[in-house]
């Protein structure tokens, strides 16, 4: 009976053997790939660049002009009611501000309050030391939503915590809505963490979106007028909703 040692010594790993520790090296790069464009930072910008720079993500946020969403609570009691409305960019943040607990929009009229000092590794901590401190692997927050034409983009700052060790990236998604069953649903062809392509990566997408919106601060009524949704769009850098009673 041969020895399976002496003829791995003479002739080397079988062809099963190689195939393996191919595919388990080629797994191991894209996890390591994949870890190495989470943690790199994006480039916020205020305008969409002229020309886009090869190996790097933008972060263009939404408006948040507190003097043209006033209306924004009016749209909501008729969302939450039933009826028809259309929300822009500005009511859209100003709902995000308002349910993720950063106050109420600023009237016209207000004059800005004078910014205390604070000292700069205060700062820096932000949401990434409460997130250490809450002991969850994913918290998000400073919801935020941009319209262009007909795609809606969604971002969201994401503190990763493993064993207290946080990092914040900028979790980035765009797309537009679907009816999915009996309600609508928002489908991203794009999605990105960090610099992370998750839409390249099957399965990882869905999962991180669901997870995301699992921990969001939704009032419950609103929860509720969602499943009641009869027609929803994105047409014209607005957002067309119309929900019954």
């Amino acid at each position: 009976m041969p020895n399976k040692k002496i003829e791995k010594a003479l002739y080397g790993p079988s062809t099963v053997e190689v195939a393996i520790g191919a595919l388990l090296g080629l797994l191991l790069g894209v996890v390591v790939a994949a870890v190495y464009l989470v943690f790199k930072p994006v480039q916020q910008i205020k305008e969409a660049p002229k020309e886009v720079a090869k190996g790097v993500v933008y972060y263009l946020p939404g408006k948040t002009d507190g003097t043209k969403a006033r209306a924004w609570q009016d749209k909501v009691a008729t969302f939450v009611k039933g009826g028809q409305l259309v929300a822009t960019e500005d009511e859209l943040n100003a709902w995000a501000t308002s349910v993720s607990g950063g106050g109420a929009v600023a009237k016209a009229d207000a004059k800005p309050a004078k910014p205390a000092d604070k000292p700069k590794t205060d700062e820096k901590k932000g949401d990434a030391a409460a997130a250490a401190g809450s002991g969850d692997f994913l918290s998000a927050s400073g919801l935020n939503f941009r319209v262009e034409g007909d795609r809606l983009h969604i971002a969201e700052k994401v503190v990763l915590n493993y064993y207290g060790l946080a990092k914040e990236v900028v979790f980035q998604a765009s797309g537009t809505f679907e009816r999915g069953g009996e309600s609508f649903v928002f489908r991203a062809d794009k999605i990105y963490l960090g610099s992370c392509p998750v839409h390249s990566l099957p399965g990882i997408g869905g999962a991180l979106t669901k997870a995301l919106v699992a921990k969001a601060k939704v009032p419950d009524d609103f929860r509720a007028a969602w499943a009641k949704i009869s027609a929803l769009a994105v047409e014209g850098g607005l957002v067309k909703v119309t929900t019954q009673p």
